[in-house]
């Protein structure tokens, strides 16, 4: 493995001039849990590494009626904040399924989504969430529709000194209902597919619907098609079955390693079914 300077800046700016002086062959670092692995793969070879565990607002998790919560935020402490639950659950099941204890407790949800796979368990949450994402670099401060995020496998829309500061998510109003699944080879493993359900219900009819899966297209997918089927219908368990047939249809698999195209397309129509079922079911 190829030696590099290791940095942990106190501030933004900091950040910033570290990464000019390295002319752009360094990286931002979160938790490491990809990146050393990318770097012990020789798949990258950075000069340096700029640590943000250093900047303390990063970590800042605050609810108050919208979500704004710091790049920094540990996958643990979202697993462990009973307030976030009560807010976004399916975010905080995304957060408690991937990969173990351990990892979690470094792992951070700004590096989850920075990383732009397409099976990071946090992506669909965001998406069916219409969170907002709040970059800065050298040159001011920008959001962006988490929607706009993803532009390809390992591809964000981040400038080279762009970091992710924070998260922003609007406040769910009555009669949201929220899920998130996950389909992997062992429980700890990235995942085949994952699918993020979301419903504002106005007694049986469905006000807006979100839906949202992952590891089966290039970038984390919203199903719009989907949400298009449900919006202004009440829901019933004939719809529901048409709304899985849908997302099998509406999904970009590919074969790999982890799974087949005909395995993910089929597992996705499951994921997304259950996924609505158990929206519904929390509706509150």
């Amino acid at each position: 493995m190829k030696k590099f300077d290791y940095h942990r800046p106190q501030t933004l700016s900091q950040a910033f001039n570290l990464m000019e002086k390295s002319g752009g062959n360094a990286r931002y670092i979160a938790g490491g849990t990809d990146l050393i692995v990318r770097i012990k793969q020789k798949l990258i070879r950075p000069d340096a590494l700029i640590s943000l565990t250093g900047i303390v607002f990063l970590k800042d998790l605050r609810l108050n009626g919208e979500v704004s919560m710091g790049s920094m935020t540990l996958c643990r402490d979202m697993e462990r904040s009973g307030d976030l639950k009560k807010a976004c659950p399916g975010l905080v099941e995304a957060a408690s399924l991937l990969a173990n204890p351990q990892i979690r407790n470094v792992a951070t949800v700004g590096g989850n989504i920075c990383n732009g796979a397409p099976s990071a368990d946090c992506a669909p949450p965001l998406l069916v969430l219409d969170a907002v994402l709040v970059l800065k670099g050298p040159g001011g401060e920008r959001e962006v529709p988490v929607a706009e995020f993803f532009e390809g496998p390992g591809k964000t829309c981040l400038e080279p000194l762009e970091i992710l500061t924070r998260i922003r998510l609007p406040q769910c109003v009555k009669g949201t209902g929220m899920s998130f699944l996950k389909m992997g080879r062992v429980s700890q493993d990235i995942a085949i597919a994952n699918a993020a359900a979301l419903v504002v219900m106005e007694g049986r009819k469905c006000r807006k619907c979100r839906v949202a899966a992952g590891a089966v297209a290039p970038v984390p997918l919203r199903l719009r098609k989907v949400e298009e089927l449900l919006e202004g219908r009440a829901i019933d368990t004939e719809l529901l079955e048409e709304a899985g047939r849908l997302a099998s249809r509406e999904v970009q698999p590919i074969t790999d390693v982890r799974s087949t195209e005909a395995y993910r397309r089929q597992i996705s129509g499951v994921l997304v079914k259950r996924a609505l079922t158990e929206a519904l079911i929390r509706v509150h």
